[in-house]
């Protein structure tokens, strides 16, 4: 008995194993033929899974190489470093060398600098082991090779061309450098000449010109030979194990060695390229620009991909739970011959699975494409100098190491999508799992309301509101007015496609106003103006600074004037009056600006009131030297305090602003901080305090339109009017500064076509739906006489109004997003100039769209059989 038992038992789990596999076998086929028999319904949810896919693996990919390019942007603009320590000791050196915590550590020596006029200097380092692979961009030989004996040297195309140099490798190069100490007993510069042999010619880099510096390259041994023992100090390039842990060891390294502060020099492109924290006060503040970008872009990114789930999600939600409403009936007989709420459930989700299991391999392999085949393909139309890269393979290596190997990200994408798709169908299947079976089988009753009409008949075309009752409303235009009852039929249809479209001019608005914070290159400082032009010894006259203001091609020019003082035996300046007191190793200076360069300067520093008091010459910014320290003793702490007055040539001028510590400086050119007390004042005044009204330096700023050849003509017949006079042209540096963001903004915009895309495809299946739903409606609007042109109206009207509305609040919705992101950047909640170029272009081509997406189905609105259409069951 017992073994018949058991053999009951089996046989009856095998039954019950065999039903669970017919059902589910039944479910499939019921699944598969419900795809197959609403094939409009199954390519829109497909091109939604597809789209929302291929999105999420583009991000997840060309995030990676988004982060690789901006990274080889950082390491070409400042090298592949962290920080550098400067003014070491050997014994410094290699308990650098030996600190665990350190991954990298590269020696190298300055041997000095060379002023090759009143803009540039020329400076020559000798990198030690290989250090100098941390700093392509500075390295890259298109000539000869790099140095690697004492006295060789290498040099970059325009330094020799700055020096007038016309021989070949091999020859000689005589070289008058001079190097200062950065503080310590010795105080005075060694000034000595060396003669090279010239080894190698590099590609000139363009970056360091609003520094005005040149990098040169010694071979090993040569420092030892020129440079006497209290010059030979090493400076060393590091970076840390752990990123995190970067500003802790920085603080413990200073500590422990006794590094002066002032001997430490962030790589603030990099830093901010790879996330790390790092301590601002501790940083050289020049460079130490909020660098947000990147951070709002992964921000932006993440914002996007949800957005695009969330409006995939909408899309199938909107036609699965019309094509459920389509097939209530089929339901309610499936439940009256006993299917399970279960059982429905499970014949919505194979319908979701079977097009997931074909869009989500589809949209992986599209977003691959768009993360690298793409990209690649795009960039390889481009110079690869637009990316800072040496060449196109540099450049082509560079993405498909990065866009490989990421099958992590992939399958988390496309559990994203699956776990989304299943989300959106849940509520359809929800809603089909609850149909009664007496209810769905005695089909949707119509019910039909009666209203009292006008004596005046149609001509009149008045409506009856159900809410209100009988109103005498004139119509002015039929086709608008019934397009705006169509939107109100089915609101939760007309919120959904809305919302796609919103969030699509969203993140539009907000991509748009952040571009301009990506990339690394807004780390470094900008620089005033196209040109600079510089005569510090006999001047510029005011003459022909009016000169070239009245060129045609220059729209205006930013002028200084600058005196230097020595002090005498009392630290008094010697040549003019003052009260103020200098300290050891200071010297007295007196800058004249003219307005447009005190704009420039102090614009969003001082207030309205100052800057007008500034700019009449009644009033002054002091900029306070930065103390000496001689083994651990400070000198020089001249300070005059913001609000105080002092007294120069017999004028008292009220201090507006007070500068100190590494809060910028004024100087001539690229020559630097001159260290002492720097007084500011206008030019207006500047000849009554100096006795001099020649200018030092002229910024001219040209139109746009501008012939800038013709402009350098000009000025190399300035330069023979005016000796003395040098000039730079900072156009090189403008464009590589400038076209090396193009990658970043490139995949900015395809995060905005994406999205794009699905709020196209939402229009699209609105449209296709309310053509598909409303046929008996439309065959007696024919009846009647309605003309195909009249119903086509009535369709662009819809399309009309889902684009305005979506463009009012997706652009109030924006200029939010807009106001955060500033916020975030700046650390200040204010409202902000709203974008209002973005928000027009996108109320435009969003109206545009929802009215060609409207016009799609109108053919088949055109083909509709009024006989057909009107036969009611």
């Amino acid at each position: 008995m017992v073994r018949m038992s058991e053999v009951l038992r089996k046989k009856a789990f095998q039954k019950k194993v065999f039903q669970k596999k017919t059902a589910m076998k039944s479910y499939r086929g019921l699944a598969m033929k419900e795809l197959s028999a609403n094939r409009l319904t199954s390519f829109l949810i497909l091109t939604a899974i597809i789209l929302s896919t291929m999105m999420t693996a583009a991000m997840s990919q060309s995030a990676g190489v988004l982060s690789a390019m901006r990274r080889q942007q950082a390491i070409t603009i400042g090298g592949e470093r962290y920080a550098t320590f400067v003014q070491l000791t050997e014994e410094q050196v290699k308990r650098l060398e030996q600190d665990e915590r350190l991954s990298y550590t590269g020696r190298f020596v300055s041997l000095g600098d060379m002023e090759i006029n009143d803009q540039m200097s020329l400076g020559i380092a000798e990198y030690q082991d290989g250090s100098i692979a941390a700093r392509p961009g500075y390295s890259h030989i298109i000539k000869g090779r790099l140095p690697e004996k004492s006295m060789e040297l290498a040099l970059p195309e325009d330094a020799l061309a700055f020096l007038g140099f016309e021989g070949k490798i091999g020859d000689k190069i005589p070289l008058s450098l001079s190097k200062a100490l950065r503080h310590g007993i010795v105080v005075d510069a060694y000034d000595y000449k060396g003669e090279f042999t010239l080894v190698g010619i590099m590609e000139s880099n363009f970056l360091g010109y609003t520094g005005g510096n040149i990098l040169g390259l010694a071979g090993e041994g040569t420092a030892k030979a020129l440079l006497p023992p209290d010059y030979l100090y090493y400076n060393v390039d590091i970076r840390t194990k752990e990123k995190k842990e970067f500003q802790a060891v920085m603080d413990d390294l200073c500590d422990n060695l006794q590094i002066h502060e002032l001997d430490t020099m962030y790589n603030i492109p990099l830093l901010n390229a790879l996330g790390i924290r790092y301590d601002g006060e501790s940083a050289d503040v020049a460079l130490d620009v909020d660098d947000e970008g990147f951070s709002w872009l992964l921000a932006a990114g993440v914002l996007v991909v949800g957005m695009v789930l969330l409006a995939a999600g909408l899309v199938i939600y909107n036609i699965l739970k019309i094509a459920v409403s389509q097939r209530l009936r089929q339901y309610g007989t499936l439940r009256a011959l006993g299917a399970l709420k279960g059982q429905l459930y499970t014949v919505v989700a194979m319908e979701i699975l079977f097009l997931c299991l074909l869009g989500i391999p589809a949209g992986l392999l599209l977003g691959l494409l768009s993360a690298k085949g793409i990209l690649t393909a795009a960039l390889s139309q481009l110079s690869p100098e637009i990316f800072l890269a040496q060449d196109a393979q540099q450049l082509e290596r560079l993405i498909g190491e990065n866009a490989s190997g990421k099958w992590g990200y992939l399958l988390l994408s496309a559990g994203i999508t699956l776990l989304f798709s299943f989300f959106a169908a849940a509520p359809a299947a929800r809603f089909a799992a609850r149909v009664s079976p007496v209810r769905a089988m005695q089909g949707t009753k119509v019910n039909i309301r009666r209203c009292h009409i006008s004596t005046n008949g149609l001509a009149d075309k008045c409506c009856y509101h159900s809410h209100t009752g009988f109103l005498k409303k004139k119509i002015r235009n039929f086709e608008r007015y019934y397009a705006f009852l169509n939107l109100r039929r089915n609101p939760g249809r007309t919120v959904v496609t809305i919302l796609s479209l919103v969030m699509s001019i969203t993140v539009f608005i907000t991509l748009h106003s952040s571009l301009s914070l990506l990339g690394v290159s807004g780390d470094l400082s900008d620089h005033l103006g196209d040109y600079a032009v510089v005569n510090q010894y006999a001047g510029i006259s005011p003459e022909e600074l009016r000169k070239m203001e009245q060129d045609e091609n220059v729209k205006e020019v930013a002028a200084q004037q600058f005196s230097v003082y020595e002090p005498d035996e009392d630290n008094q300046p010697i040549g003019v009056e003052t009260d103020i007191i200098l300290g050891v190793a200071e010297r007295f200076q007196i800058f004249g600006f003219n307005d447009l360069w005190m704009d420039y300067r102090f614009g969003e520093r001082l207030t309205e009131e100052q800057m007008e008091l500034l700019k009449t010459g009644a009033g002054c910014v002091v900029r306070n030297p930065i103390p000496m320290e001689i083994e651990g003793v400070s000198f020089g702490n001249t300070h005059v305090e913001e609000g105080s007055i002092i007294t120069v040539a017999g004028k008292k001028l009220p201090v507006l602003l007070s500068m100190s510590g590494y809060d910028g400086y004024f100087s001539v050119g690229n020559s630097g901080f001159i260290n002492g007390v720097q007084v500011l004042v206008s030019d207006k005044i500047y000849p009554a305090l100096t006795g001099k009204d020649t200018y030092a330096e002229l910024r001219p700023i040209l139109y746009e339109d501008g012939d800038r050849q013709a402009f350098d003509e000009t000025l190399k017949e300035f330069v023979r009017r005016v000796p003395g006079t040098t000039t730079v042209s900072y156009e090189q540096t403008d464009r590589q500064f400038a076209e090396s963001e193009a990658q970043i903004k490139m995949l900015g915009w395809g995060l905005i076509l994406f999205v794009g895309l699905i709020g196209i495809l939402n229009i699209i299946n609105t449209v296709c739906t309310n053509v598909h739903t409303r046929e008996a409606e439309i065959g007696v609007c024919r009846a009647i006489g309605m003309s195909r042109g009249s119903l086509f109206r009535i369709f662009l009207w819809e399309g009309g109004y889902y684009g305005l509305i979506a463009a009012f609040i997706g652009g109030l919705a924006g200029y939010l997003c807009v106001i955060c992101v500033e916020a975030a950047v700046t650390d200040v909640f204010a409202l902000v100039a709203p974008p209002v170029v973005p928000m027009l272009l996108a109320a435009g081509v969003s109206t545009g769209i929802c009215m060609l997406a409207a016009c799609i189905p109108l053919g088949s609105v055109g083909r509709i059989s009024i006989v057909d259409s009107t036969r009611f069951e």
